[in-house]
């Protein structure tokens, strides 16, 4: 009676799984393309949302044009990965330990004062990319692993936060709190090399 009641419920368990579930693995972008969609809502800049005839939802990638996801978090994650949101420690040290000066920032998306300053930081990576490794930390990580020991270590406790490292690993600057300092910071970089 037991083997016949696992068998119906495994039957019944089976059957009542959703088929408008995309699984990530088995996600085919060329599936989005040959299908009828529909576009529901575009974020200027960001993404759009679509839809097809069964309902399944699809992100299209807007900032990088990264392509076509199954789901929102694995695109928001490929978004930060292209920006250079790195939040493991093990890797935040070997780039800081490389012999090279590191710029770390100390990033939120939804820090406001984060966003006025990207434009004195895209200067900055442009000025002194060949020199300098530049890595942000998304201190509020809704979509990558968690950065707890990362924002422990390195005293990351307001965005946004600037630390420069010397090619020997050592802090040689900190600013926390937004100031259009773009021209302090790059002279900071090229006194260094």
């Amino acid at each position: 009676m037991k083997f016949i009641f696992i068998i119906f419920y495994c039957i019944a368990l089976i059957s009542c799984t959703s088929s408008n579930e995309i699984n990530e693995s088995t996600f085919n972008p060329e599936d989005f393309e040959t299908t009828n969609k529909e576009l529901v809502r575009t974020f200027k800049n960001d993404y759009s949302l679509w839809t097809n005839e069964k309902d399944i939802e699809f992100y299209e990638d807007l900032r990088f044009n990264l392509g076509i996801f199954a789901t929102f978090e694995s695109m928001r994650e490929s978004q930060y990965r292209k920006k250079g949101v790195v939040t493991d420690l093990l890797e935040i040290e070997k780039i800081i330990d490389s012999g090279k000066l590191t710029f770390l920032e100390g990033w939120s998306e939804t820090c406001v004062y984060c966003k006025m300053g990207e434009i004195d930081l895209k200067n900055l990576k442009k000025d002194h990319s060949g020199n300098v490794n530049f890595l942000i930390v998304d201190v509020a990580n809704r979509y990558l692993e968690d950065a707890s020991e990362t924002i422990k270590k390195y005293q990351i406790v307001s965005t946004p936060t600037y630390i420069i490292f010397d090619k020997n690993g050592d802090e040689i600057y900190r600013s926390v709190g937004y100031a259009a300092q773009g021209d302090k910071l790059s002279q900071i970089l090229y006194e260094n090399y």
